[in-house]
């Protein structure tokens, strides 16, 4: 990670740090959070707005004019006012870092992991429940699973939870076959 990468991560944590308590204070930490997915579903896919909220000349007043009215019926006061705290700071451009912060805070803080299951092709929910349970009880957390489709991974499954890779992929397989026969 760079340093200005590094210093983002850092500065983000605190804010989100700040947010997390306020949150907790008042009993919102879902309610924030699904504020925070509103948010940056309409933040990443709508890229005047980015570009104007991150423009360097526009007035900080100007910007929390467009976000009172972009969002104040769609997410709560306290998260409006943080945007505009966020904006005041000239730090709205961590947006997406605070955004993802704060849902990894909140799943670790409720003992909730993310496998991402990628498998050659599409999957039925049975077999989801069933790899579901067995992250469960491997890992000994609440595991939700999201899952993709790769083919060219052949057959079977990589499975990419916290740190950690399950590849029980045929074209690993071949691959470290081949390595061992070269």
């Amino acid at each position: 990670m760079s340093e200005t990468n590094t210093k983002t991560g850092i500065t983000a944590k605190r804010y989100v740090g700040a947010l997390m308590q306020l949150a907790e204070e008042n009993g919102l930490t879902d309610s924030v959070k699904n504020d925070l997915d509103t948010i940056s579903e309409t933040y990443m896919t709508n890229s005047e707005l980015l570009s104007f909220l991150e423009h360097p000349v526009i007035p900080a007043e100007e910007k929390k004019d467009a976000v009172s009215l972009i969002f104040k019926d769609h997410v709560s006061e306290y998260v409006l006012n943080f945007l505009k705290l966020l904006i005041d700071r000239n730090r709205i451009s961590i947006l997406p870092s605070i955004i993802d912060i704060y849902s990894e805070m909140l799943n670790k803080k409720r003992n909730i992991s993310i496998a991402e299951v990628i498998t050659a092709v599409e999957i039925d929910e049975n077999t989801v429940q069933k790899l579901k349970y067995k992250l469960e009880e491997v890992f000994n957390c609440t595991v939700e699973i999201t899952h993709s489709v790769d083919s060219e991974i052949i057959a079977g499954m990589i499975v990419k939870i916290g740190d950690k890779t399950i590849d029980g992929s045929i074209k690993t397989k071949f691959e470290n076959m081949k390595k061992q026969l070269i």
